[in-house]
């Protein structure tokens, strides 16, 4: 029987049902191009807790059988934590739109596996990029990202993660945290929230601004160090982490560390700059939805009129370039516009743009031959894999929250 998500059921049930049967539950269905918009969210949703969901963590690309296991835990983890974020600020959009008991619960599932990533690791502030279930190593480990960056864990005995954490993933977090801190979350998961983003941000302030590992070292990509070379967007979002985990935390350190940055390092000028103009070929998708992430913390919780302006600025920059790539690129990209319109109170979504909204999707499958060892030999094994983006369904209620995608659509 495959696994279909509906709304007449409760939803906690169909992810543990999905979680215990495997591949059993495996969906093939496929979002239908010419259906309304509200129902392809729907399949594409179904289709990440089928496919995707490996203990409340969103696995982007699955590879299935024979390649892949008989569960959702073979293919790409570098970014799970990413992904995951997505899906638990998608949902925090939603509970505030349809106020289901269903869709909290769902992202309480989602906040639990995200705080699981912290104590795979057993130190208070380090957070794996993923993490999966297995008595062994897997291929996948040496296919993607960095081999050496996998560890047993010893706080789960019987659970392998993945190391590194990088600036985005930093930003990840406190933007879908604040998110579901904000709107979704009762008072015992606010104090949950707090409680992350004091160990993992405050352990970032410790280490002078940089992300630093189990090993004692700052990560390849968590240099936000005023003291060391870095990009203006890590400026930008070093104080959108500052601003998100104080006003969660009520904790003077974090403020204190914001206006550090400010006054002595002036981190407001460098995030004026974070967007990349030219050429085009610095310029990233991925880099742009770092910076809206911050932004969208930034300019809704300032309150100085100086920085506000600076802020603004920073978001300027950003539409000069998003604007020109509209319907050129997916993804989160379709959030974009809707954003610039809430952060800056312009009426910028028409009917040209309500017409890329509306053609929003998320899906991508495929086969490939991927050489993994077999009996000790290396052999070719063809299989199918997926891709599905949870930050199409972020985009979505976003812009069913804020009024701007129509429920009808």
């Amino acid at each position: 029987m495959r696994f279909m998500l509906t709304r007449q059921c409760p939803l906690a049930c169909c992810i543990v049902a999905a979680s215990l049967a495997g591949w059993a539950e495996r969906s093939t269905e496929t979002p239908d191009p010419d259906a309304p918009l509200h129902e392809r969210i729907k399949t594409l949703e179904a289709l990440i807790l089928a496919n995707h969901w490996n203990d409340g963590l969103i696995l982007p690309n699955v590879i299935f059988p024979p390649a892949g296991e008989e569960r959702p835990v073979t293919g790409n983890h570098e970014d799970v934590a990413a992904h995951t974020a997505f899906y638990l600020a998608a949902c925090s959009f939603e509970y505030a739109v349809m106020r289901e008991p269903a869709v909290r619960e769902r992202a309480r599932a989602l906040m639990d596996a995200l705080l699981r990533l912290e104590q795979v690791t057993g130190v208070p502030g380090v957070v794996a990029r993923g993490m999966y279930k297995t008595d062994k190593p897997l291929w996948h480990e040496k296919a993607f990202f960095f081999e050496h960056e996998w560890h047993d864990s010893t706080t789960m005995p019987g659970y392998r993660w993945e190391g590194d954490l990088s600036s985005d993933k930093f930003t990840n977090f406190f933007f879908a945290m604040s998110i579901y801190w904000e709107l979704c979350a009762d008072e015992a998961e606010k104090a949950r929230v707090a409680g992350f983003l004091d160990r993992f941000v405050g352990r970032c302030v410790d280490y002078n601004f940089k992300l630093v590992d189990v090993d004692g070292k700052m990560t390849l990509w968590g240099n936000f160090c005023p003291d060391l070379p870095h990009e203006n967007l890590n400026a930008l979002e070093m104080l959108g982490g500052l601003k998100a985990t104080y006003r969660i935390t009520q904790k003077a350190r974090y403020e204190a560390a914001y206006r550090r940055l400010i006054d002595e390092y002036h981190y407001d000028d460098e995030a004026i700059l974070a967007k990349v103009l030219w050429p085009d070929e610095w310029k990233t998708p991925w880099d742009d939805n770092l910076a809206a992430q911050s932004l969208y913390v930034l300019m809704r919780w300032e309150t100085d009129r100086d920085l506000l302006i600076k802020y603004r600025m920073s978001l300027n920059r950003h539409w000069f370039d998003w604007q020109k790539q509209l319907g050129k690129r997916g993804g989160h990209v379709y959030w974009f516009p809707m954003l610039y319109q809430v952060l800056a109170g312009e009426q910028v979504v028409g009917e040209d743009v309500q017409k890329i909204l509306r053609g929003m999707g998320g899906l991508a499958r495929g086969k490939r031959t991927y050489v993994i060892p077999v009996d000790g030999v290396r052999r070719e094994v063809e299989s199918e894999w997926e891709e599905a983006s949870p930050s199409v369904l972020m985009g979505y209620w976003f812009g069913r929250h804020y009024g701007i995608i129509d429920p009808t659509w």
